[in-house]
């Protein structure tokens, strides 16, 4: 049975809208690279905005249909499909496959002129800020605002790896996804160490004279040890107060999540702490307000110990809670001892807090949380 959305114009007309056949995987193609921000890389755990890298990129075993980079330095292969009306759709996660065998072992200039610079050069590239660039750090400084030396430096590193390991993040675009190859999307990320898999559907719908496009995911690997010698191992609750050694601040720690679970945030747990999120109204993916990392340990951006407040490109995902966002910095800035995170862009957005600090402002820190919360709920 199609699905259907209702969709309120500004003139206050409200038209139901019937999901229809994508026109046909050019179509997709298209939309995403023109609006890359489509593709909701926040839920796997990826910054953006997307940059678009290739498209219809020639390789040995054939032509990519869009490569992206996330800020956070994930290469993105993607492929589309309209549905399981493809002759080849249950091919595609193969297709995926093999231009990421392609990729494996090439060196970071070898990607460089291979993909990026030949898509910058070509007449596919219509994003003007890329087009005739000469470096994929040319790229990075026009697209992404106030990226710090330090932080390219990062992202060439992380980009190097995962050339030399083959481990890339495969993306599949469909209108529908048959249950055989959800399946096996899910065997190999349970199975296969290193590369990931994660399923969107880009739905169009259409009705009254008006069309609309709807992302959503429908599979991306699940957190926790996977089989294989490499496999990446995620931290749990467990493991990170064993890592907390000074009791008073482990005892906070624990007050912490308490109320936490008590305000109904949500925890995302990774290689080395966790970070604490926020539903909000506009995205069925939480909104990241803390980050939490065992003492002496660094995680995502060189954050390290307790960390409040927000991204701004996922801020800016979420525009009905831009006040109420606004308001949960004003009084972290406040606290004693609060200094703001290093990484460029979190500058100002991100406040961390040692160990020290954290236990003492405990109190206001829950106030803060709760007042978070409640201005988020009042917001939807």
């Amino acid at each position: 049975m199609p699905r259907k959305i209702i969709v309120h114009m500004s003139d206050g007309a409200a038209p139901v809208l019937q999901e229809v056949k994508a026109q046909d995987e050019f179509q997709l193609q298209e939309l995403v690279k023109d609006n890359p921000d489509l593709l909701p890389i926040e839920e796997f755990g990826m910054t953006g905005p997307l940059m678009v890298i290739g498209r219809e990129t020639t390789l040995p075993s054939g032509a990519v249909d869009l490569v992206a980079l996330a800020r956070s330095g994930e290469i993105l292969v993607i492929e589309f499909k309209t549905g399981p009306q493809n002759t080849d759709f249950r091919s595609a996660l193969t297709q995926l496959i093999d231009y990421g065998s392609d990729m494996w072992t090439m060196s970071y200039e070898d990607f460089e002129s291979t993909v990026v610079l030949r898509y910058f050069g070509s007449d596919r590239c219509n994003e003007s800020r890329l087009r005739g660039l000469r470096s994929l750090e040319d790229g990075a400084r026009a697209v992404w605002d106030g990226i710090s030396d330090e932080e390219m430096g990062s992202l060439r590193d992380k980009v190097s790896k995962q050339l030399e390991t083959g481990a890339f993040h495969y993306l599949l675009v469909a209108q529908r996804f048959t249950s055989t190859v959800e399946r096996t999307a899910q065997y190999l990320n349970s199975v296969v160490a290193g590369p990931t898999i994660y399923a969107v559907e880009l739905v169009r719908f259409e009705g009254d004279g008006v069309s609309a496009f709807e992302s959503r995911t429908v599979l991306k690997p699940v957190r926790g040890p996977r089989y294989g010698a490499s496999a990446v191992s995620y931290i749990d609750e467990g493991k990170f107060f064993e890592a907390v050694a000074d009791e008073e601040y482990k005892s906070t720690l624990r007050e912490l999540l308490e109320t936490c679970r008590g305000l109904g945030l949500r925890f995302e747990w990774g290689s080395a702490g966790l970070s604490i999120r926020v539903p909000t109204p506009d995205r069925p993916e939480p909104l990241t307000v803390a980050w939490i990392f065992p003492p002496g340990r660094s995680g995502w951006m060189g954050l390290r110990d307790l960390n409040m407040g927000w991204e701004r490109w996922s801020a800016d995902q979420n525009p009905s809670v831009q006040r109420v966002l606004e308001e949960y910095l004003e009084p972290i800035r406040a606290l004693p001892g609060a200094e703001s995170a290093k990484a460029k862009n979190l500058q100002g957005t991100v406040y961390h807090l040692s160990p020290e600090n954290a236990s003492r402002n405990f109190a206001q820190i829950r106030e803060i949380l709760a007042s978070l919360v409640k201005g988020v709920s009042a917001a939807g």
